[in-house]
């Protein structure tokens, strides 16, 4: 079986594609595994044209200007040349080129697209998905309560076509604990770990009202915030100074290199998120697959990570007495169970074993 898969994106920041390949290096674990079984191409848009083969992968780079990738005919005989059997779409906000895609390649490939993170699409973009749900053999979402509104409003014709596979695996392990606390200088008796933006949706502001009153009480607690983008840091630095000696507790870490991250996910006992919405919680993922136990809010890609509640513990968007609730309901928990049950999830559901075994179990099966 030969698997392409397709990335409409317009990438023009990176001209170097093994520098591209090191920042999408979760999707690279997922293709690679993925080319144990079954004969895969990738296809990226950047500012580059060549091909690279990397663990029985074939990495097609095309230097395309954004028109070319509205009419994409060209780029498509480029994929009809290749001779797939399956096509994997890479987000769902490209139906103009999925009706191009079939028109070209026709009825002879099976056309599956992967959700990543989009809401349901609008005016004449929202009738072309109608419309290239015809052509579309299946879908992958992280969840299948994420697909809902897309149904709802007609944009997936029946949910049966629906798949839960996570988006990414991470490229994370678990290595000695105190070889991660000496790269972190983390020193928390038990540590909470938050790493995401500073804003509305990831809602810092919620996370350390709730860690505050539930640090007045527990002295040997610890919260680690990691962020990349600060809108709100200016509102998080005035809850801090109006916290006492409580914000001793709180510690902003602000950006790391993503390659860090491998140290601060192995010093933590615990992965908090306050997000709002999300498309699947890469953070969350990776830190799952080094042990960390998930304290998330309950949301559909979040219930689906720990397996509706099986491990971890979850709390309600936006509201911080309940996050101090559940904040002290994590210290009676057994950490060293509830460690091996996150990791037993991560290695069965959210490894690139497991994402790629689901593809292609799904991508085998289809008719035609």
């Amino acid at each position: 079986m030969k698997i392409i898969h397709l990335s409409y994106a317009h990438i023009t920041d990176f001209s170097d594609p093994n520098a591209w390949l090191k920042r999408i290096n979760f999707f690279v674990a997922l293709v690679e595994q993925m080319a144990r079984e079954a004969e895969v191409k990738s296809i990226h848009c950047i500012n580059y044209s060549g091909i690279i083969n990397r663990n029985g992968v074939e990495y097609h780079f095309l230097k395309r200007h954004k028109l070319q990738l509205w009419i994409p005919y060209g780029l498509h005989q480029y994929v009809r040349n290749l001779g797939p059997n399956v096509i994997i779409v890479h987000g769902i906000a490209f139906p103009w080129q999925v009706l191009w895609l079939y028109w070209q390649l026709g009825n002879k490939v099976r056309i599956v697209v992967q959700h990543h993170s989009e809401i349901p699409l609008g005016h004449y973009k929202g009738l072309l998905q109608r419309i290239a749900d015809h052509f579309i053999s299946a879908y992958f979402f992280p969840s299948i309560d994420q697909a809902r509104p897309w149904a709802a409003k007609g944009q997936i014709g029946s949910l049966s076509k629906v798949h839960e596979v996570m988006e990414v695996p991470s490229v994370f392990h678990i290595i000695d604990k105190k070889q991660a606390l000496s790269r972190t200088n983390v020193t928390s008796e038990i540590t909470y770990l938050w790493v995401g933006r500073l804003d509305e949706n990831k809602d810092p502001l919620t996370l350390i009202k709730g860690f505050i009153k539930f640090a007045r009480s527990n002295p040997r607690v610890g919260l680690y915030i990691i962020y990349q983008r600060e809108e709100l840091i200016e509102a998080v630095r005035k809850l801090l100074v109006e916290c006492g000696n409580v914000s001793e507790q709180i510690f902003l870490v602000g950006k790391v290199r993503h390659e860090d991250l491998l140290y601060w996910f192995n010093s933590a006992d615990f992965i908090v998120s306050t997000s709002h919405y999300e498309g699947m919680g890469v953070a969350v993922c990776e830190a799952m697959s080094c042990g960390c136990i998930p304290i998330l809010t309950e949301i559909a890609p979040f219930k689906k990570m720990t397996n509706n509640g099986a491990f971890g513990l979850h709390i309600k968007p936006g509201d911080h007495d309940d996050l101090d609730a559940v904040l002290e309901k994590s210290l009676l928990l057994n950490l060293e169970t509830q460690r091996e049950k996150t990791l037993d999830y991560y290695r069965s559901n959210l490894s690139s074993e497991a994402i790629s075994g689901k593809m292609l179990s799904v991508v085998k099966d289809l008719p035609g």
